[in-house]
């Protein structure tokens, strides 16, 4: 009898403490081969060799952290910004071809440049260009829209409704609506007239006097008041984002998903075990003031080696010289002998520019790994900062929606009237230790991780079937972040991985962590319509 009592208290000693190690990461090499992130050898200098738009107004950029750890870039395009679109990616390459040409600049690592060359000369982007004069604008309009779609397969959306439509569905929620003078719930009314289009997170008097005269007209049931001062109001709290024409709004969307590495920690919410937001609420982009690079800009770059040479994006100061930002992985992974990379990472000579395999590999994991910032991988960071404003005092304001751990982006990303719960198809988390990845959190392939990441949460099936049981969202207010609606059985929609675009290079006869090197690094970055490239700065002139 003793006996048996013994084993039962064995029995139960290992089931507590089986379940008290459940979701703690291990030591396991991934299975999965497929290469995420970008490998490299040293930490030079890199420019962007993609293709997406750029946007010259920080009213048109939003940034969304959400559940499930991905980070969602949102532009609104100006007629500017499209009709430029061409001749902006004709005046990038040349940039980059002269500048490699006149020996500015030396390639290194990869060979990114060259496939770029071989995409813009395949596109015939110049061609294009040439035909601008001999065109009417709206067709030269199309031809920037389809380059834009050929380019970017599936980021951009053409968005379009029925204004009179919008009104008379916002007067019959706030004819329905109780009298509140309560601030969320003003909000909550009003972001509803277009949702998850307007971000509305505090009213001016003005604002919540239309408001006010909205309510009325609406419990009034007079239609005809309602929709033309519904116009105005509408114009008011998006800044003129979205036009109305003939009734009509009309607009195209250029949106993109990156996984995203957050606070190196877990947490719960209703039993469900998920990655830590520590940083949540509405920031702003702002200029660095505090580091050990250049500071004074938003486009920050660190003397850091393991910062990678490329701009951080801060948002948060987090006292002396620290500040919390969207920056690069900050690991960096030596392949010889590390016991997680795939051996076939290893062995890897695609894109290699001495054609021999490459030295480290840098990946974020999608997962708790950051001390409060918000990690991207390389490519990825080096494309978010090409779509935004070319100069740091036009980045500064950017708005970014860090959602509470618990809570999902949701949106109707693609405008064909479905509300789905963002996600992204990419399948990497690990910690690190010493800025190097240590323990994995789950095998790299899709169902492991997903079991890992979303647990319960969801109900599994390939990509396109995935539901979430109860996604909560978040509602902003102020600068906070609070819980809002639950939708119940939600699709999850999952955002292709995107490839990463750059090359490496170093300046002929500069630093590259010396002030000159730095501002040429930033320089080859800012090109776009209504800014005019320092040629003296790079040396051209």
């Amino acid at each position: 009898m003793k006996k048996i009592k013994y084993l039962g208290f064995m029995v139960v000693l290992i089931l507590v403490t089986t379940a008290d190690l459940y979701g703690a990461p291990f030591s396991e090499r991934w299975a999965n081969p497929k290469l995420y992130g970008v490998l490299f050898n040293n930490y030079d200098p890199n420019f962007y060799t993609g293709f997406v738009p750029r946007v010259q107004n920080k009213n048109n950029v939003t940034i969304h952290l959400g559940r499930g750890n991905q980070v969602r870039i949102r532009m609104v395009l100006t007629d500017e910004g499209i009709n430029s679109y061409i001749e902006d990616q004709v005046a990038r390459h040349a940039l980059y071809k002269e500048v490699i040409d006149k020996k500015l600049i030396t390639l290194t690592t990869n060979r990114s440049w060259e496939s770029y060359d071989a995409k813009v000369q395949k596109e015939q982007l110049a061609e294009l260009a040439d035909r601008k004069p001999g065109l009417a604008p709206d067709k030269w309009r199309q031809l920037n829209l389809d380059a834009i779609d050929r380019l970017n397969p599936g980021r951009l959306h053409h968005i379009t409704r029925d204004f009179n439509r919008m009104a008379a569905d916002f007067a019959s929620s706030l004819r329905t609506a109780e009298p509140t003078a309560d601030l969320r719930e003003k909000l909550v009314l009003i972001n509803s007239f277009f949702p998850h289009r307007i971000y509305l997170t505090d009213l001016t008097t003005e604002q919540d006097s239309a408001f006010g005269e909205l309510l009325s007209l609406a419990k009034a049931d007079d239609t005809e008041a309602f929709t033309t001062k519904a116009q105005v109001f509408f114009t008011d709290i998006t800044s003129n984002l979205y036009a109305i024409n003939g009734g009509k709004l009309d607009f195209y969307e250029f949106t993109t998903i990156y996984p995203a590495g957050t606070y190196d920690k877990i947490t719960t919410y209703k039993g469900h075990t998920m990655p830590l937001f520590t940083t949540t609420g509405v920031w702003n982009l702002i200029p660095r003031e505090h580091g050990s690079g250049d500071t004074g800009m938003v486009d920050y770059i660190s003397d850091k080696g393991y910062y990678g040479l490329m701009p951080m994006l801060p948002y948060q100061y987090a006292g002396g010289t620290a500040y919390n930002a969207f920056h690069n992985p900050g690991i960096s992974n030596w392949m010889a002998g590390h016991p997680l990379i795939p051996e076939a990472w290893k062995k890897s000579t695609e894109n290699s520019r001495n054609g021999k395999p490459y030295l480290r590999a840098s990946v974020t994991s999608r997962g708790p790994v950051s001390h409060g910032c918000t990690r991207m991988n390389p490519g990825h960071l080096t494309e978010f900062r090409e779509m935004l404003p070319s100069t740091s005092d036009a980045m500064q304001g950017i708005r970014a929606f860090m959602n509470k751990s618990q809570c999902y982006d949701i949106i109707d990303v693609d405008g064909d009237g479905t509300e789905e719960a963002m996600g992204v198809q990419y399948y990497i988390a690990f910690q690190g230790k010493s800025r190097v990845a240590s323990l994995i959190w789950a095998q790299n392939n899709r169902r492991d991780f997903y079991d890992w990441l979303y647990g319960d949460e969801i109900v599994y099936g390939e990509p396109g079937e995935v539901t979430v049981k109860e996604a909560v969202s978040c509602d902003f207010v102020g600068k906070k972040a609070v819980e809002g609606r639950v939708y119940d059985n939600i699709g999850l929609y999952e955002a292709p991985y995107e490839p990463e675009f750059l090359q490496f290079y170093t300046i002929n006869g500069i630093k590259n962590t010396s002030s000159e090197g730095y501002e040429i690094n930033r320089e080859l970055r800012r090109v776009g319509y209504g800014y005019e490239i320092d040629r003296k700065l790079l040396k051209l002139d």
